[in-house]
């Protein structure tokens, strides 16, 4: 790979075939790919895990349609809320995509904050065999009894680099982990640490930060940003296409509170005060999940 200038710095890794630009929600990842854009031929695939759903631009902060236009990007609007698109669906199609876009001469940078998802794509996932009904339905049923926090705060306890990861209403994962954790007398971060299913491709890990003040002040713009470009019809329009807000893509940061909003169970200034909350400790998580990780650049922007 050529050498590149990201915030003045040089990257330099010759033997390296791929960028992944990371960082927590708002840091500014979109803007620099842009600027990237103007000096080299890149290819971007999206590594966010909400991105890939159609209806959801706003809430996702998915590129608008000039900078589609400008710049080729990938895995953006290409399936509706009902379908299930896991860390196994995005490591398989990017890995295919980045080897295309090197055959066209072109530069992958995959841009995104889904931690797992990053980590798929570089080193594989692990073969979940260690699955046991009765233990799902044992978790599903103390979930369904409103113990998810506790759970989650006991995962915590237990394992917290991959409690970190993840939000207690993530449901799906909570169940995974303590079935892991039943199953194989593993926390769920070690026995994934075993995979064995690495990329050909090699990556150079690029993490983009700023001054906690600065990005906190950023997430609330964008917060408010959202709402001003029709955050709320948005909601409102996947309602309307008979879509529920109970379906996974649904529940995340940002819709899950315009829908309790809708439902009538929070007022205006709370849903939004709300929304900016739970965006910042999701983007802690995030800065908290790449400390934990392998990374080649850690790139403060306000510096």
């Amino acid at each position: 790979m050529r050498s590149l200038i990201i915030h003045n710095q040089d990257i330099e890794h010759p033997d390296s075939d791929y960028i992944i630009l990371a960082g927590p929600t708002a840091v500014g990842k979109t803007a620099l790919v842009m600027d990237l854009a103007k000096q080299y031929d890149v290819e971007i695939i999206s590594g966010d895990s909400r991105q890939i759903y159609r209806h959801m631009n706003i809430g996702t902060a998915t590129p608008e349609a000039q900078e589609l236009e400008r710049l080729p990007h990938h895995l953006l609007n290409e399936l509706n809320p009902d379908v299930v698109w896991n860390a196994a669906d995005f490591y398989q199609r990017a890995r295919q995509l980045i080897v295309e876009i090197l055959e066209r001469g072109n530069l992958p940078i995959v841009v995104g904050g889904a931690g797992m998802y990053l980590d798929a794509l570089r080193f594989g996932l692990f073969d979940e065999q260690a699955k046991n009904p009765d233990l799902r339905r044992k978790y599903q049923g103390l979930i369904d009894g409103g113990e998810a926090e506790s759970l989650w705060e006991g995962l915590r306890k237990i394992d917290p680099e991959y409690a970190e990861t993840f939000h207690h209403n993530n449901h799906k994962k909570l169940m995974r982990a303590y079935e892991i954790y039943e199953s194989t007398g593993m926390i769920p971060s070690k026995v994934f640490a075993q995979h064995v299913d690495p990329f050909e491709k090699r990556d150079v890990f690029i993490v983009l930060d700023r001054q906690r003040e600065l990005l906190y002040e950023r997430i609330d713009q964008r917060v408010l940003d959202m709402f001003a470009n029709g955050l709320i019809d948005e909601c409102r329009k996947l309602l309307e296409l008979g879509y529920s807000p109970d379906l996974y893509p649904m529940r995340t940061i940002g819709y899950k509170e315009v829908f309790a909003f809708l439902a009538g169970n929070l007022e205006e200034d709370d849903m939004v005060a709300l929304i900016q909350k739970n965006t910042r400790n999701f983007a802690k998580r995030q800065l908290t999940w790449f400390r934990n990780h392998p990374y080649d650049h850690w790139i403060n922007l306000d510096n």
